[in-house]
């Protein structure tokens, strides 16, 4: 099979678009793309998890995590406390007020993924999605 533009071409400008279109929606609560990763992945997996493992789940480096939950307890989305067991560990905790707005932050997300499913389907998109994380895990095994 041959390809007319590297794969990386697509998907830079799949991640480039999507961020915008998050951007524009997240406007009304003070939140960027980078803050509301970060708050999804805690909506999903769970808070109070140790800034390390953030940064590491979410494949950035200390310096990005660290601004990103920096301006979230900034914005009262977010509660830094050393762990009881390992003061030297912070845990990070969703707040009420980010837990308000759940629903609506995850909507946002959702109303990106629509765009391809109302055009290819569901099953497309996630076969998509599926292959798409193969090749990353493949990609990863080589390094």
């Amino acid at each position: 099979m041959k390809i007319d533009a590297p794969i990386g071409k697509w998907i830079a400008k799949l991640y480039k678009d999507h961020d915008q279109f998050v951007d524009s929606l997240l406007v009304d609560y003070n939140l960027n793309h980078s803050e509301a990763n970060l708050l999804v992945y805690l909506y999903k997996d769970g808070d109070g998890i140790s800034q390390n493992k953030l940064k590491k789940n979410l494949a950035v480096d200390k310096a990005t995590i660290s601004r990103a939950i920096y301006s979230l307890i900034e914005k009262d989305y977010l509660i830094k406390n050393k762990s009881p067991l390992d003061g030297r560990v912070n845990l990070i905790y969703l707040s009420s007020k980010a837990k308000s707005i759940k629903d609506k932050v995850i909507d946002i997300y959702q109303s990106w993924f629509q765009i391809f499913t109302d055009q290819i389907g569901e099953e497309e998109a996630q076969r998509v999605l599926n292959t798409l994380k193969k090749m990353y895990k493949i990609v990863k095994n080589r390094q």
